[in-house]
């Protein structure tokens, strides 16, 4: 029987800074597969095309080589990624941002949990993040509390669609995923730019089982210009996601047990705080306001009045239930 070819997309924009350190750390991966790797160059204006061809003569052990595809306009990551999964030839697909990197047998030990478990189509590791000096930094499982408790299971995990809608637990660089499962839900929704790793997982979620791996499948770096540190526009594209699919699913979550009505005060209390911090004392209202009317508590009243007052400038602390 043939290797298994797995299919590594990288979308990149005006990423030359970065660029080498990613490949360098995606083509080492080795083991029992043939490996092609794909950089979607999303419009980049410095040298990310040129760095990506330099390794597309680089053909390491297994064939490993770069394939480079160039979008005429900036159309986003979700566009990116799925630019490279129509132009793959791997049953299996990873992806990896331009700016983070893989450790040594990333690949292989998430294959080896696909070959051993056909009824999972994706599975998917912890990620640490690193700053500008290269210190490492707690991982994302530690730092999110991720242990045994939350996941019910060594390797699967039950009502992984209901975990999911409350916390996005896969790191996208982490991810191997069966190729079929993808196509069949569509791949990413281009319309976003935030939060579409994971309304992509939810809609993965009702076609395919999970695994997680408790190690360290990513390094992911931390800078200034990373979309993530957007955080009122992260919570807000959240919202939307989980928002979209409470409606279309609410009467099936809710038999399995599901409520959200806490999550959705707690997330608009999120956005109160955020907006406080900025010096909107309207926007901290009205948002206080909404979680109020969705989740009668104490915490969104008290910060609530508090905003009334316009001289009001401590900082509010986000986090905990209301």
């Amino acid at each position: 029987m043939p290797a298994p070819r797995i299919s590594t997309i990288i979308p990149a924009h005006d990423a030359a800074a970065y660029l080498s350190a990613c490949l360098e750390s995606v083509l080492a991966q080795q083991g029992p597969f043939r490996h092609e790797v794909i950089v979607v160059d999303d419009a980049s204006t410095d040298a990310t095309a040129e760095i990506a061809n330099r390794y597309s003569a680089w053909v390491a052990a297994g064939g490993t080589g770069v394939q480079l595809l160039r979008l005429p306009e900036n159309l986003g990551p979700s566009a990116a990624r799925n630019h490279g999964i129509a132009a793959a030839s791997g049953s299996l697909i990873a992806f990896l941002d331009a700016d983070d990197l893989w450790p040594a047998g990333r690949l292989a030990a998430g294959l080896q949990v696909l070959s051993a478990h056909p009824d999972v189509g994706l599975v998917f590791g912890d990620c640490a993040l690193f700053d500008a000096g290269g210190e490492r930094l707690p991982s994302f499982f530690a730092d999110a509390g991720l242990d045994d408790g939350f996941w019910g299971d060594p390797l699967l995990i039950p009502d992984q669609d209901l975990k999911l809608l409350r916390l996005n637990y896969i790191p996208t660089g982490t991810v191997l995923v069966r190729r079929e499962h993808l196509v069949a839900v569509g791949g990413f929704d281009e319309s976003r730019r935030m939060v579409e790793d994971k309304e992509l997982w939810l809609r993965l979620a009702e076609v395919c089982r999970f695994a997680h791996i408790p190690a360290t499948w990513q390094y992911k770096r931390s800078h200034a210009a990373c979309v993530s540190n957007r955080r009122d526009a992260m919570a807000l594209a959240n919202l939307e996601v989980v928002g979209e699919h409470w409606q279309r699913r609410r009467r099936e979550l809710r038999r399995r047990g599901l409520r959200m009505r806490d999550y959705f005060a707690y997330e608009y209390c999120l956005l109160g705080d955020l907006r406080q911090q900025a010096g909107d004392l309207t926007g901290a209202r009205r948002w206080y306001l909404r979680a109020l009317r969705t989740r009668p508590s104490l915490r969104p009243l008290y910060y609530w009045l508090r905003a009334l007052r316009p001289a009001a400038t401590t900082t509010p602390t986000p986090g905990g239930d209301p």
